[in-house]
């Protein structure tokens, strides 16, 4: 290994430690995006007159430098930016009238709270205090979000994960359902407004803190421990120049210490003695095996204070949490297999199959106020983990699921800050990002042992088919640069974003052969390139931005303009020989891609009524489609670009379902047929990116996000929002096959099976299915170039959301409302070009060359969520519940086609041989759905106050109507077809207890 390669295998590269040496010796102007919030206004006399040169001080205990002061403008306007979430008080002086004190602003991120004042003339000795609720309509930003503060953190009853409080925002989806945190603190995407689940972020204190492989989704190593949150801003929309990515964005705010030691100790636990069972009689009687809980646990003490008094603040958390519940499915996928060698799958009926998930993590931050105009924030986190995901490998038996094993991973943030003067301020922040997991065989695999998969049910056993085993080891760099003026007018920031990434990833399946089946007898087999290993480093990700909110009376204008840059490489990589294949030199690829964009962000918003209570906004930006080693450049990785895989027909003459011939002859030999790609094992890439797709500027793929809205105080502490969004995408790609043309394709129908619950109870023709000669079978020439070549292709999202949040008195806490919306394809331009790649509705999957099935237009749905706290008058109770009401998951039929059902129309057997099989698509996209999915949780707590200390009991009932949706189905036409392979966890109640002193 080179010595490069040494220094990054130890997570660090020569690159980043200069970078990050400069950050932390060298104060550069520097930005932290959203995790503090700004206070705005403007201050006049009692007859009206703007008044300038009014000193305007923020306090609040949350301020290490305890306060921040500005100068109001020659229009009377002031805004002082960079505020700590936190309760703030704002005091207005000028010699000759009297001091005006405002109270009890609450501040969260990314928020500007609009504080006026009016001053009467008198003595600046004579204070006038006014106390009252903060605002709630931000008049200024054109930012759609929801923001968690820690108090409703500690109210609602959810897992305590990122995921569980961002899914409570009206309109996101998530790609797997949660009751109680029975699904574990695992990865989750999360989706708004026809959003790409890869591209949802997750940050801490504004800056990313995804693994290196990816730029988003579930792509992150890091499961953040919640005792170190202050607060979460769930952005949805309407995102400035700072942004890359558009979608949705959970920002942690992590907790500091303060001048008094305080510290907080949270535990709960339930197990299978409290989870209800949900699962109809019919289910039972199909063979489903309902989740449930086998236990969940959680112990979480916390606890800040200073070092040194004003100076230096300290906040240390530790975590240990977990879960262990059933394995989910019909028959043998919730069992364990009883013979693990055997090619018969038995499940051993006389025990269940548990998921785990187990945690552990440890976290300190310190803030240092190293003199008045320079602020530090650090933070480390140590991480441990072990688990499995219930929602991997669904359906199939319970060996083939992945088992996770993180070695200790670690996340380290540094930040500052420097108000130069009350108009200027400085930051900085960098982070690393350490990820390093193995993903094992379960237990329960043999050794050296094939994956089998019966095609007709596709269903999986003895090992997982995907070849995901292996390492995966990544480190992700960022850092942020800003400087911002301020007047009262103009709030002027200027930036950059800078991302280093490396990854290493190897695929290791337990078997370089999989076996298929269809009813019970072998058809096929693939075979894999082992050893197979990937090195891939993006060199930058670099954002150039300059963004000014300009407010002109009762307009406020947000006009920013960003630039990006981003280039990744891949190293030369040295194969040893496999069973199949010899030893193999693939070169390097520099700048895969190399691309430059300019994008424009705009947005206004208009204080209606100049009261600071009703906005009228709207924005427009365009956005970068997120991209990563494994979203882009892995396609252009020579190891990958080649084939690693390669399907034979199998003819298991004497039914030992052992393959009688020799692998690696490509030609026909014994019981087995040709390989289905010549070029298997090779170095030759197959795959490959035009130019136009990969260099330039522009060509990078995009969306556009725009939104109008109205957003009015209806009552004190509370308001009501109504808006519209559009998202369209474009710069799509695709891909030619250039080694075949339309002569070298006959086509076929097949007869759909009977069956009332497809689309006109079926027995229909389906044609629009190609199948290539047998002199093209296997050839590859992959071109991946921009689809506006051959057409044009669409990808739009129109939805509404209404929405409502108060905070009342008496610490009432109210959020909810409803989005509806659709997105909608269209890529039907394809259906006349043979060469072209046409995607089906799962990987391996063939549909029919049809506008039904290129035209997809989804019926509009409703997602609805609602949350609310109740403190009642009696007995230090209080109630807290929350709602969900999201669209059932979407029902497709793949069909494995035989040669003899499909020979009679070809005119000829298929090209692979008389014993292949094609899966095809029976039923078009965004047609059939299951049912909707409505999940209530309730809480009540106890409080009892001991001095200084408040303790708290907590009982949680979770999907307490006792609901049971299926969240994920059957997706194979057969038998089987449409029943639940994973459904909602029943009613489970869980014991929590919380001592803050």
């Amino acid at each position: 290994m080179n010595e490069e390669a040494i220094m990054e295998r130890n997570g660090v590269t020569g690159a980043s430690v200069g970078v990050l040496a400069f950050l932390l010796l060298h104060p550069v102007s520097a930005w932290a995006q959203g995790e503090t919030g700004t206070i705005a206004g403007v201050v006049k006399d009692t007859m009206g007159a703007v008044m300038p040169g009014v000193t305007v001080e923020a306090s609040s205990p949350a301020l290490i430098e305890k306060v921040r002061a500005v100068t109001t403008d020659a229009q009377g306007q002031y805004k002082i930016i960079d505020l700590r979430t936190g309760i703030y008080t704002v005091t207005f002086t000028l010699t000759g009238f009297n001091t005006l004190r405002r109270e009890g602003i609450e501040l969260s991120a990314a928020f500007t709270a609009t504080v006026n004042g009016e001053l009467r003339v008198g003595s600046i000795e004579e204070t006038i205090t006014v106390s009252g609720q903060a605002p709630v309509v931000d008049v200024q930003n054109v930012l759609q979000q929801k923001v968690m503060t820690r108090e409703v953190m500690d109210s609602l009853p959810t897992a305590k994960t990122f995921g569980s409080y961002a899914i409570l925002v009206p309109g996101v989806t998530v790609n797997a359902p949660d009751v109680g945190g029975a699904y574990g603190d695992l990865s989750v995407s999360l989706s708004i407004h026809g959003s790409r689940m890869n591209e949802s972020q997750i940050d801490v204190d504004g800056m990313p803190v995804i693994n290196g492989l990816a730029r988003g989704g579930g792509m992150y190593g890091q499961f953040l421990n919640n005792g170190m949150m202050q607060e979460i801003s769930v952005e949805t929309g309407g995102m400035s120049a700072e942004s890359e990515l558009s979608g949705l964005r959970s920002n942690v705010i992590p907790r500091d210490g303060g001048n008094l030691f305080k510290g907080v100790l949270f535990t709960n636990y339930t197990n299978s003695n409290f989870n209800s069972r949900n699962v109809s009689a019919d289910l039972q009687a199909r063979g489903l095996q309902a989740n449930s809980v086998d236990r969940i646990y959680d112990f979480n003490p916390s606890l800040g204070g200073p070092v040194i008094r004003d100076q230096l603040w300290f906040f240390l958390s530790f975590r240990e949490w977990g879960t262990r519940t059933t394995r989910a499915g019909v028959s043998g996928a919730a069992r364990p297999n009883k013979n693990p060698g055997s090619v018969i799958f038995t499940p051993d009926l006389s025990q269940q199959a548990f998921d785990h998930t187990w945690h552990l993590s440890i976290s300190n931050r310190f803030t240092w106020q190293a003199s008045p105009k320079n602020k530090i924030n650090a933070f480390y986190e140590y991480q441990n983990h072990e688990y499995e995901f219930p929602t991997n490998s669904v359906g199939n038996a319970p060996e083939t699921r992945f088992l996770y094993r993180e070695i200790p991973q670690y996340l380290v943030q540094f930040s500052w800050s420097s108000p130069i003067t009350s108009r200027l301020l400085l930051e900085g922040g960098a982070t690393l990002a350490a990820n390093d997991y193995h993903i094992y065989p379960e237990p329960d695999v043999v050794p050296g042992i094939s994956p089998i998969t019966e095609l007709s049910t596709n269903f999986t056993y003895r090992s997982n088919s995907g070849a995901p085993y292996g390492f995966n080891r990544s480190n992700q760099y960022n850092y942020r640069a800003s400087a911002t003026y301020v007047t009262g007018t103009h709030a002027l920031k200027t930036g950059l974003f800078l991302m280093h990434t490396w990854g290493y990833q190897t695929n290791e399946p337990t078997n370089p052969v999989n076996l298929y089946l269809r009813n019970g007898i072998p058809v096929s087999l693939l075979e894999w390139a082992t050893p197979i290993s990937y090195r891939e480093k993006v060199k930058y990700n670099l954002g150039l931005y300059a963004q000014d909110r300009w407010t002109v009376k009762r307009v406020t204008l947000n006009l920013g303009v960003r630039s990006d840059f981003f280039n990744a490489y891949i190293e030369p990589q040295s194969l040893p020989a496999g069973p199949f294949v010899p030893a193999r030199d693939f070169p390097g690829v520099s700048a895969m891609p190399n691309w430059k964009d300019i994008s424009p962000r705009l947005g206004v918003s208009y204080d209606l009524f100049g009261n600071g209570k009703t906005a009228l906004k709207a924005n427009l930006g365009r956005f970068m489609v997120g991209a990563g080693l494994t979203t882009f450049t892995r396609l252009a990785n020579p190891v990958s670009a080649s084939v690693n895989s390669v399907m034979r027909t199998w003819h298991d003459d004497n039914r030992d379902f052992i393959p009688d011939c020799d692998l690696t002859n490509p030609l026909a030999n014994g019981e087995c047929e040709r390989l289905q790609n010549p070029n298997f094992g090779k170095t030759v890439p197959v795959t490959r990116y035009a130019d136009d797709v990969s260099h330039g500027f522009g060509v990078r793929s995009d969306d556009w996000e725009a939104s109008t809205s109205i957003q009015h105080e209806f009552m004190r502490g509370m308001s009501v929002n109504a808006s519209y969004t559009r998202r369209w995408y474009g710069k799509f790609r695709l891909t030619q096959n250039q080694a075949v043309t339309n002569a070298d394709f006959s086509p076929y129908c097949i007869t759909v099976p009977a069956d009332p619950r497809l689309p006109g109870g079926g027995g229909n023709q389906l044609c629009g299915f190609y199948d290539v000669s047998a002199g093209k079978l296997g050839a590859s020439d992959n071109v991946i170039s921009q689809a506006s070549h051959f057409g044009q292709q669409e990808d739009v999202y129109d939805g509404v959301d209404l929405t409502a949040s108060a905070r009342l008195s008496q610490g009432v806490v109210f959020s909810g409302g409803v989005t509806i919306g659709r997105e909608r394809t269209n890529n039907c331009f394809e259906l006349s070009d043979l060469s072209l790649v046409f995607p089906g509705t799962a990987t391996g999957v063939t549909s029919p060359l049809a506008t039904p099935f290129c035209d997809v237009r989804p019926p509009f749905q409703a997602n609805a969520k609602l949350l609310g706290v109740y403190p009642l008058p009696w007995w230090g109770l209080q109630t807290s519940a929350t709602f969900q009401s999201t669209p059932g998951p979407q029902i497709t039929a793949s069909y494995a086609a035989s040669n003899a059902e499909i020979a009679p129309s070809l005119g000829r057997s298929l090209s692979a041989g008389p014993n292949s099989t094609v899966l095809v698509d029976l039923v078009p996209p965004g047609t059939l759905y299951g049912d909707r999915l409505y999940q209530m949780d309730f809480r009540v707590t106890k409080s009892l106050r001991v001095g200084r200390s408040r303790m708290q009991g907590m009982f949680d009932l979770y999907n307490l109507l006792n609901a049971s949706p299926f969240l994920t189905q059957q997706n194979r036409f057969g038998p089987a077809w449409q029943t639940p392979t994973q459904t909602l966890i029943g009613r489970l109640a869980k014991f929590g207890f919380q001592i803050d002193f």
